[in-house]
């Protein structure tokens, strides 16, 4: 298991609309912002089972846009799963988080107001507050706590890859259940959370090697400033070597080419500054990579002019790197 930051850390009739409307009073509709999926604009809500289903398959074809998981909110309440209701638009609000649209007290200030709101004592209410307490429970860490609060506001849960069902193998792996089974039950569900940030960084937790690398290059590539980006790199760090400090240097493969991608296009090479750190750091597969694509571009007077005036500049590792990428050239 990897270490690090692992936490991410009134009744009425329709308590799932009342909990989404204290969800966005208390932080704010999810902006869209760039590179978070596109906003589903709102539609008619329409009966329940069918349209359960196409929400989960557009979600497994890779589709999941911003405001489907509030559109599942709404289905779920109007069916009678107010537990389900309030895990649904949970899942709206980490979408956004993930992607750095919403910030974690934003998440637990919600998720508190809606848990303040108790009522009626019905089964459906202490679900409906059992989903809200064990959401909680999983963003402070308490994995134990959660997972028996998710499994009891879960019950009605159908769809082996659905929300709850992913927080509660999250639970499982946290707690210490880093077994090959729990693993390939995380991986089967895949396809559903291929957008999700989260989804993968939680992978590259309790994944090793370079399936480890794999999901956190992912998690880094669907939000690079998002707030799982940072641990995703030390883990790449640490798996080559490194420091989990040094991890603030590392960019992945699909970064280094779009660096390198823009720089040539628009001719300008200082934009390769943002790969310094990178290139200081140790010999590991990630520096060496764009080692090698800053060499190609010296084939072009301009950046190799640019790496030979930047080694002027620099000493140690760096002006070594420089001189060696100017070279290419040659």
């Amino acid at each position: 298991m990897r270490t690090g930051v692992s936490g991410m850390g009134g009744t009425g009739r329709r308590i799932g609309a009342s909990l989404l409307a204290l969800i966005f009073l208390s932080c704010g509709e999810i902006a869209a912002k760039p590179g978070i999926p596109g906003v589903l604009e709102a539609a008619p809500v329409r009966k329940t089972g069918e349209e359960l289903e196409k929400v989960a398959e557009i979600e497994r074809s890779g589709g999941f846009l911003q405001g489907m998981a509030l559109m599942e909110s709404a289905l779920k309440e109007e069916s009678g799963d107010y537990a389900g209701a309030v895990i649904a638009a949970y899942k709206e609000l980490a979408w956004g988080y993930g992607y750095g649209g919403l910030s974690l007290a934003d998440l637990e200030a919600g998720l508190g107001t809606v848990q303040a709101r108790q009522g009626e004592n019905s089964q459906k209410q202490r679900d409906t507050d059992a989903a809200a307490r064990g959401t909680l429970a999983y963003l402070a860490g308490r994995w134990a706590e959660a997972e028996k609060l998710l499994e009891q506001a879960g019950a009605s849960e159908e769809d082996p890859d659905g929300f709850s069902k992913w927080m509660l193998l999250v639970c499982a792996l946290e707690k210490g259940d880093n077994t090959r089974k729990t693993r390939s039950a995380y991986g089967a569900i895949r396809a559903r959370y291929e957008k999700f940030p989260e989804y993968w960084y939680r992978g590259a937790r309790f994944y090793s090697g370079q399936i480890s690398l794999q999901y956190a290059e992912r998690c880094i590539n669907l939000s690079p400033a998002g707030p799982f980006a940072p641990e995703c790199r030390s883990i790449i760090a640490l798996d080559m070597g490194l420091s989990s400090l040094e991890g603030a240097a590392i960019k992945s493969r699909a970064e280094i080419e779009n660096i390198i991608s823009q720089s040539s296009s628009s001719q300008n090479p200082e934009m390769l500054m943002e790969l310094f750190p990178l290139i200081s750091l140790p010999d590991n597969a990630y520096t060496m990579y764009a080692l090698g694509a800053l060499r190609a571009l010296a084939a072009e007077a301009l950046f190799r002019d640019f790496f030979y005036e930047q080694e002027g500049r620099s000493s140690g590792r760096l002006a070594e790197r420089l001189s060696y990428a100017a070279r290419g050239g040659v």
